[in-house]
């Protein structure tokens, strides 16, 4: 019996080690572009002017190239390359050779036809390095014109990539606006995940995250022929319905294969469910000689360490003023909901911490109801600790032009961006775990005993249940082993006696911040302590009710000549302009964020087969153009 039971953990352990080898092999590739964006540009003669933007990173690689796999028959021509180098004060063109290179000289390169196909290379002579590169080229005849419509048919990237990218980004800009909306038909093929949209009457956009090598990507642009009224490469016959016929097909196929994704979760909590239930019933054997050290448990009950569970009524200092709102909620909600499920709390908290630091600063916007204005003071984030300036990093993505954002504005990026910002909050809670290891909150060995005996009391209460119906005999001993390793579990408690007293002070700060104006002979705290205050009861998810007590103690607050500079954002919570408070529409706006994250990261934004945007779709692969994204690596290292 020893013996199957060592064989089960053996396996197991295996089973992790090859997953752990198989990640990291997927992720030590050569080159990894970080983003891929297509600037594509049509004209009125049905030409395109593309331009690509490469941020890639690179290891040990000589020459970059994008091949273009030549059809003759539909080939189109491909002129007006050019290739440069993006640098942060001017971008350094580089220079054409008509000849093909296996090792391209640096800050050269060649656009020629090469065994079939046209092939763009240029030398990159990088080792370990983030480089950008910006590659344009114009396309004649992209667009063809029929009797009832022109189409833009485009293959990006075709499935023999080589080259794996976090983010491919695409605008696609048309001659000049269709009178109505509807005439503007668009469709892209590729991962599920990705989304195609129309900006407006004349402007496309696609993205995709995530985008694995040997992948395709195309989009599919229709239009009436009059937009490209100049173009030249028409065919003599109708083809809308035909195109509309074909891409509902594939959005059909698309959505089922979304559904089927969905069915295969739910199934898979069905699979879990079973898995444990079996693996209660291994527990059931491994119990049976487990029971036997009862007296063991009893002896280690003895020697468990005593971590003391102080109570505060009330606590009115701040415990950790260092720690910044993830790592407070990180104990506070330790063994109760867990971080993960009040991201939203921690990223309002946050904003209003960085807030109070002048990285940020907020306005109401004028005559727009529950309107935040949120504004970037400062360039960079050098001081912040790591989850806060993940966080300043997010808000500085999110403005266009301007260094300021309205929060829709801000719940709009994270809807286009969900599997990157949903990221970020995943690696928050990464940050405040280590943070409170690093504290002296937290610590791993307790966590794993903790587990441990936690695992054990709940196989002892399975065996307990099951023994009613096949070996009754066992009911009292199982019961009498549940109690002794709960016991132990509670003692091995997940937070150590510094941790403990910590979240034992911010639960009476609560307390204290709930009750504060029912609290006789009380000392009464500076107002702007209470914007400090605020920070953690939104943590808490009790700013609503702080606020009600702020009224009562401070009733000048309703005076908006009382505040001055020295309070950064108490004075917009009691602005008209807005219908709730202002911390209250913070955490609104954060939420419904933080769902769309969600929603767009498990992958289930449908296809439309109508052309009206939404979900890429599965079919396609007929692209008029294509790319490979490829490398050569540098076999000899040369310079220049």
């Amino acid at each position: 019996m020893k013996k199957t039971i060592k064989k089960i953990f053996l396996f197991a352990i295996i089973f992790i080690c090859m997953l752990i080898l198989a990640n990291t092999s997927k992720a030590s590739g050569g080159l990894r572009l970080r983003t891929l964006n297509y600037d594509v540009t049509l004209n009125e003669d049905g030409s395109a002017n593309i331009v690509e933007t490469w941020r890639i990173s690179i290891e040990d690689t000589n020459t970059l190239f994008k091949t273009f796999e030549v059809d003759k028959s539909k080939y189109k021509e491909i002129t007006d390359v050019k290739v440069e180098e993006v640098k942060q004060n001017s971008n350094i063109s580089f220079t054409k050779i008509n000849q093909y290179k296996y090792h391209v000289d640096k800050n050269c390169y060649y656009a020629l036809m090469n065994k079939g196909n046209f092939e763009i290379a240029w030398g990159a002579h990088a080792e370990d390095t983030t480089k950008t590169y910006k590659i344009s080229y114009k396309v004649v005849d992209a667009v063809k014109n029929y009797n009832d419509c022109s189409e833009f048919y485009w293959q990006f990237i075709n499935n023999k990539s080589e080259i794996p990218a976090d983010y491919v980004k695409g605008t696609i800009t048309l001659p000049k606006e269709v009178l109505n909306e509807n005439e503007l038909k668009v469709w892209a093929h590729g991962p599920l995940n990705g989304n195609i949209r129309k900006l407006s009457k004349n402007k496309v956009e696609f993205d995709v995250e995530d985008l694995e090598e040997n992948t395709m990507l195309e989009a599919r642009v229709v239009t009436p022929s009059t937009i490209f009224f100049k173009n030249q490469n028409i065919a003599n016959q109708n083809k809308l319905n035909n195109i509309l016929v074909q891409e509902q097909k594939w959005a059909d196929e698309a959505n089922a294969q979304r559904q089927k994704i969905i069915e295969q979760r739910e199934n898979m909590k069905l699979l879990v469910k079973i898995v444990f239930i079996i693996l209660n019933v291994i527990g059931l054997i491994i119990t049976i000689i487990v029971i036997k050290k009862i007296k063991k448990y009893k002896d280690e009950l003895k020697n468990a360490p005593q971590i003391e569970n102080k109570h505060y009524d009330y606590y009115r200092d701040i415990p950790n003023e260092d720690e910044t709102p993830a790592s407070t909620g990180f104990i506070y909600y330790f063994k109760n909901t867990g971080l993960q499920y009040n991201i939203p709390k921690i990223v309002s908290a946050t904003m209003l911490d960085l807030c109070m630091k002048k990285y940020i600063s907020f306005e109401v916007g004028e005559g727009k109801k529950d309107e935040i204005i949120v504004n970037l003071e400062k360039e960079n984030a050098y001081g912040l600790p790591e989850d806060e300036r993940l966080i300043y990093g997010l808000l500085q993505k999110v403005p266009k032009n301007e260094k300021s954002f309205t929060m829709k504005e801000f719940e709009k990026y994270v809807k286009k961006h969900g599997t990157s910002v949903y990221k970020i909050f995943e690696r928050i809670e990464e940050i405040a775990k280590e943070e409170q290891i690093n504290n002296g909150n937290y610590d791993k060995q307790l966590i794993n005993k903790h587990t441990y005996y936690s695992g054990i009391g709940a196989g002892y209460i399975a065996l307990s249940i099951v023994s009613i119906f096949i070996m009754w005999f066992n009911i009292i001993p199982s019961i009498i082993a549940s109690i002794y390793t709960f016991k132990l579990s509670s003692k091995y408690n997940t937070l150590t006696q510094k941790g403990t007293e910590e979240k034992s002070q911010l639960i009476g700060l609560k307390r204290y911040m709930e009750d504060f104006s029912m609290i006789k002979d009380k000392e009464v705290p500076e107002l702007v302590l209470w914007e400090k205050y605020l920070v953690y009861a939104t943590v808490f998810g009790i700013s609503e009710r702080v606020l009600k007590q702020l009224k009562i103690v401070y009733p000048q607050i309703a005076d908006p000549n009382y505040f001055n500079d020295g309070y950064r954002y108490m004075y917009l919570m009691y602005s008209h302009s807005l219908s709730n408070s202002f911390i209250n529409t913070l955490n609104n706006s954060v939420k419904t964020s933080y769902n769309s994250a969600s929603i767009s990261y498990q992958g289930t934004n449908f296809s439309s087969g109508s052309g009206s945007g939404g979900g890429f779709s599965s079919g396609g692969g007929f692209g008029g153009g294509g790319g490979r994204n490829g490398r050569k690596i540098k076999l000899v290292l040369q310079t220049s």
